[in-house]
């Protein structure tokens, strides 16, 4: 997992920008622009992360945040783990169960604050310059494990 960590910790670091669009049963689905920020530590096996999200549609709430959420990704224990602390007060610690070909999926180990969430999982797809991000998802009123947020980001 080490070799796993050192290739995200190279190939994340800097600004991302693109746009997504969110979906799910229990929401109106929106079109939303996004900003993903990755700072890698020099001495430390960690990556802090900021993602930010707007609504990009034609009603009030466009230009209004959709979504904040910090973290780390992080190697411990032989493990490469996503945690994230989001701005609605969710937390959530996912484990890097697959990686092939710039494809890593993270599903959720733990998740707290949040008593409706059933199910979480987050798969990025990056490429030098292109960084490709599914989350999907199940909660209490939504059972069906479905895609929530896709979104599509360039490296600035």
């Amino acid at each position: 997992m080490k070799d796993t960590f050192n290739l995200l910790k190279k190939i994340l670091p800097g600004e991302w920008r693109g746009e997504g669009f969110a979906q799910f049963p229990t929401i109106e689905a929106t079109a939303y622009t996004e900003v993903w920020t990755f700072e890698a530590d020099a001495e430390k096996q960690c990556i802090h992360f900021v993602q930010k999200t707007w609504y990009k549609n034609e009603t009030l709430n466009n230009g209004k945040t959709v979504f904040w959420d910090t973290g780390f990704i992080l190697l411990k224990d032989e493990l490469v783990l996503l945690v994230s602390a989001q701005g609605g007060g969710r937390v959530e610690t996912y484990e890097l169960t697959a990686q092939d070909n710039g494809r890593f999926e993270f599903n959720a180990r733990l998740i707290s604050n949040d008593s409706k969430m059933r199910r979480s999982q987050r798969i990025l797809q990056i490429s030098q310059v292109q960084l490709d991000y599914a989350l999907n998802m199940s909660t209490n009123e939504a059972s069906v494990f479905q895609n929530h947020l896709k979104a599509s980001l360039r490296k600035v």
